[in-house]
């Protein structure tokens, strides 16, 4: 684990979320707009919209996504969770934890504390 990485308790579980691993960092790579949307598609695009209050679902879901994969779920487990407790759900919560978490990718994780 990074020290971005973030256990969090959601979806009745506890999961790790991490943008910085090795396996996520490769993912925001290698994909060709990780977070499209407003003012781009990197990380710092993401966390503008963030700050400024208008990111879109499609940002939770990348985010949740790369995470989970970065905390260690597979590619279908990680697709599985976001379709079930993400995809089609109301945002706001799930926003205050994605959110989170793509600020430890800027400032690591001892600096947030995240629970839903």
């Amino acid at each position: 684990m990074s020290k971005c990485a973030k256990t969090i308790n959601w979806s009745g579980g506890t999961h790790v979320f991490d943008l910085a691993s090795p396996r996520a960092s490769w993912m925001l790579q290698q994909r060709q707009a990780p977070f499209p949307g407003q003012y781009g598609d990197t990380p710092a695009a993401c966390l503008r919209r963030f700050d400024e209050g208008v990111y879109s679902p499609t940002d939770i879901e990348a985010i949740f996504r790369i995470a989970l994969i970065g905390g260690g779920l597979s590619e279908n487990e990680a697709d599985r969770l976001v379709s079930q407790h993400v995809r089609g759900e109301p945002i706001a919560e799930n926003a205050v934890i994605a959110a989170n978490v793509l600020y430890n990718l800027f400032t690591g994780a001892e600096n947030v504390s995240t629970s839903a």
